[in-house]
């Protein structure tokens, strides 16, 4: 393959790429541009420009005839090769193309002269500006509406979209289509025009309200929560959302969560998401894990679950890092004091939950709910005081069975008698032994009911299985028999 031959198929493969993020981008309402009448007059002063931007226009867009593509292949060459200046002194669109620096009217000029080379309407928007938090700009923002039609635009900021200024220092954006085709909704509580045509809504916010509004989090739009139920809350003054953090731009996108800053224990809340293949995903509150497993996949490639938060503290989903050595929290709840009425819900939908097993040693839910465990009948006997601590129940084998009934305290007394009464998931053979003594006299009832009653002597009790033939007895459950 010669030089020329490698230059066009990088051209073509790098054109192939801006239109898959183009087709890609969560942003543009999937296309979606909004009626606005065309000005005829701007209504601001433009900079002399003595730059060729038609033939750079030309060279952006030379793939595309779509008036939304080339709208959009300027958009991105703009925030991949326009740095912001931090000295407040390139304005115009020859030195910002010169110097490929410049404050938000120089981006705009830039965008309005390459947009008007390919023929494509474009108006400069000015205004104020609100950053995440809650601050206006003094020096008051420009942004642009660019038609893609004759009576119907988007709305975008390059400024935004090429990045932001952290400690005087620009640094470029990870995803620049955040501020591509924004939905008016979400961009009058960061975007206030002083011209209100541009607001694109029939209910206007005034300057007075947009300064008072609580300001947009950018990972809201990052992770597509819904524009308009959030744009209700915040005008109606009633938003309060979760934590949100930005370990999983890129990764995770919201379907449906609960759109509230706190849960209250015993409730019943649906999450439903989309995760990027290979992140492995978890609801974790406090010691009570929901893992990938438990959600179901649905048909459009979510994965959705119902979820009670059992205990007090935190609420968390988290990603797995992508070294897969730790999780990372994306979604952070605070579950708010529960009432005596909350409790009795989280007894009545999961009784391991209640207050008073918290303190029971060796009780792991989980373990024990999976052996089918009659948690009410253990609750009574806590709060009968009759069990302290539970029996050992092994992870690996302790789930082997499910549990009738056997002797819920971990010390037994010597002498007296014990019944145990199990059903086998698997496994060929079981065996309790006492000390060195090994009974396998198992009665073996109606659906496969294996019953034993044993007056143990004192030492160690231990309820064994033989997975299969040929190999050693492992230890189910443990005891400790005293005089």
């Amino acid at each position: 393959m010669n030089f020329m031959c490698l230059q066009l198929n990088v051209k073509k493969l790098l054109r192939f790429l801006l239109f898959f993020l183009l087709v890609a981008n969560p942003h543009d309402s999937s296309g979606q541009d909004y009626y606005k009448i065309p000005k005829k007059e701007m209504g601001i002063t433009l900079s002399k420009a003595t730059y060729d931007f038609e033939g750079l226009a030309n060279q952006i867009t030379v793939d595309y005839a779509d008036n939304l593509q080339k709208v959009a292949a300027i958009y991105k060459w703009i925030c991949d090769s326009i740095a912001y200046d931090t000295s407040f002194r390139v304005r115009t669109a020859d030195e910002c193309i010169r110097t490929r620096r410049g404050v938000c009217q120089a981006y705009c000029e830039v965008f309005y002269q390459l947009a008007q080379a390919v023929g494509i309407k474009v108006e400069i928007i000015n205004g104020l500006s609100k950053n995440s938090l809650g601050e206006v700009e003094r020096r008051g923002h420009a942004w642009l509406f660019a038609y893609t039609s004759e009576d119907r635009g988007i709305i975008v900021d390059p400024t935004w979209g090429a990045g932001s200024v952290i400690d005087d220092v620009f640094v470029r954006s990870k995803n620049c289509w955040l501020w591509f085709n924004v939905d008016p909704e979400w961009l009058i509580f960061s975007h206030w025009p002083r011209d209100p045509s541009y607001q694109l809504q029939e209910q206007h916010m005034t300057e007075r309200d947009f300064r008072n509004a609580p300001p947009v989090n950018e990972l809201w739009l990052e992770y597509g929560l819904d524009a308009h139920e959030l744009a209700l809350k915040m005008r109606a003054g009633t938003l309060e959302l979760p934590k949100f953090y930005n370990r999983g731009e890129g990764d995770l996108s919201i379907v449906d969560i609960p759109l509230c800053r706190s849960l209250k224990m015993g409730e019943t809340y649906p999450f439903r998401i989309r995760v990027k293949p290979g992140r492995d995903f978890l609801l974790h509150n406090n010691r009570t894990r929901c893992t990938q497993e438990e959600w179901t996949l649905e048909a459009d490639s979510s994965y959705s679950v119902r979820f009670m938060p059992k205990e007090t503290g935190d609420l968390t989903l988290c990603l797995l890092d992508r070294s897969g050595q730790g999780w990372n929290g994306i979604i952070s709840y605070e579950i708010e004091a529960p009432t005596s009425e909350d409790w009795q819900r989280v007894e009545e939908a999961d009784p391991l939950s209640a207050p008073e097993l918290k303190n029971i040693k060796n009780l792991h839910a989980a373990k024990w709910d999976s052996a089918g465990i009659d948690a009410r009948h253990l609750l009574q006997l806590v709060r009968e005081q009759q069990v302290q601590q539970l029996p050992i129940l092994y992870t690996n084998k302790g789930q082997q069975l499910t549990i009738v009934s056997v002797p819920m305290n971990y010390r037994l007394k010597a002498g007296e008698s014990y019944t145990f009464s199990f059903r086998p998931r698997s496994g060929i053979k079981w065996a309790m032994k006492n000390n060195d003594k090994m009974r396998t006299d198992w009665e073996i009832g109606d659906d496969n009911l294996h019953s034993m009653t044993i007056a143990p002597e004192p030492g160690i009790l231990y309820l064994f299985v033989k997975m299969r033939e040929g190999e050693s007895y492992w230890s189910c459950m443990k005891y400790e028999v005293i005089p």
